[in-house]
């Protein structure tokens, strides 16, 4: 028997060297000099978490599929891959619906809890920019939301994106108030909100032209449409977006007064550049209201993304309101080396 199990070992070993040591597409390795730098970047982000006092959680990669895909987001839906031989468990496309659920879990009436974290997502994706194996670094604030929060969290997420000496960022601000607003007054199906979403996603004039003009939608929402998607700028465009809430009868005072001070507060970042789109749909489809997206040199895509999201319902019916922020760490590492 011994004889055999050495022989076994043996095959095995030469059987390995025949093969070719292939990477997946989409796969990423880290060695040398590389590996280490990953580790100091994220004794870094640790750091920054502890001096804005958030709390660093260790969640699984592997958890049940309710834990995974609690947030209200059908993106989540579709990246969530699960088992094969155990349904009911899957592998995190995202970790921020666990942390949510931690909060669930550590809840006590008008208590605000914040949470960091960092580890391991996995993500399928047909583009060529993205890597199937993120490493997800983030913070999450669940509580009463406030300006100063956003504020903070988007400091937060400036230093870490710094990490990679990158010489300009620029922040793109939105809120989602306004898109929302739009879709709900045109009672539309869902499937014909998500075709009419991809297309304000690409500010296809055109093709929305000719989607109204199929579906019979009257030319006076096709107008505000446009004039939304041209509430695109600096921020001086806030002055804009004042006259279109006015002209349009969107109530949404409270959202550009946060616009504006949350806008003053970050504008003055070092080599950092402020803009405003209203008709920004970058990041996970959770996010309720105001919300963000980080851009950086030498990247083809952005490198953050970040914002409020109604968590979950309360015992009383009441919402669980939160906001945070998330960055692929590896997008730190290769902006760093270029």
């Amino acid at each position: 028997m011994y004889y055999l199990w050495v022989n076994h070992i043996l095959f095995g070993v030469v059987d390995m060297n025949l093969q070719k040591f292939l990477i997946p597409d989409g796969i990423e390795y880290y060695t040398g000099n590389e590996a280490l730098l990953f580790q100091n970047l994220k004794t870094s982000v640790l750091k920054i978490f502890n001096k804005y006092k958030y709390e660093f959680v260790v969640t699984p990669v592997i958890d049940s599929i309710n834990n995974l895909n609690n947030l209200n987001g059908d993106n989540l839906k579709n990246y969530t891959i699960s088992l094969s031989n155990r349904k009911e468990l899957g592998i995190r496309a995202d970790i921020t619906p666990q942390i949510s659920r931690l909060d669930y879990q550590s809840y006590k009436k008008n208590k605000s809890n914040k949470f960091s974290y960092m580890g391991d997502i996995y993500r399928e994706s047909e583009s060529a920019f993205d890597r199937n194996n993120p490493f997800q670094v983030g913070a999450e604030y669940f509580g009463r939301i406030s300006d100063d929060i956003d504020i903070s969290l988007l400091k937060m997420c400036h230093e870490i994106i710094n990490l990679s000496k990158t010489k300009r960022i620029i922040i793109e601000l939105s809120d989602s108030f306004f898109i929302n607003t739009y879709m709900n007054s045109l009672k539309l199906k869902n499937f014909e909100k998500k075709q009419l979403i991809d297309l304000i996603s690409l500010k296809s004039t055109d093709e929305i032209y000719q989607y109204y003009k199929a579906k019979k939608i009257s030319s006076r929402k096709l107008n505000e449409l446009c004039e939304l998607l041209k509430l695109d700028g600096s921020a001086n465009i806030i002055k804009k977006i004042q006259n279109f809430s006015k002209k349009y009868n969107y109530k949404s005072q409270e959202n550009i007064k946060s616009l504006k001070s949350i806008t003053n507060k970050v504008k003055n970042l070092k080599n950092t550049e402020i803009i405003i789109d209203l008709c920004s749909l970058n990041s996970m489809d959770y996010e309720t209201s105001f919300n963000y997206t980080f851009y950086v040199e030498k990247l083809r895509k952005p490198i953050a993304f970040g914002g409020r999201y109604e968590s979950y319902l309360l015992k009383n019916g009441t919402m669980r309101h939160a906001t945070g922020f998330s960055v692929d760490l590896k997008d730190v590492v290769t902006i760093y080396e270029k």
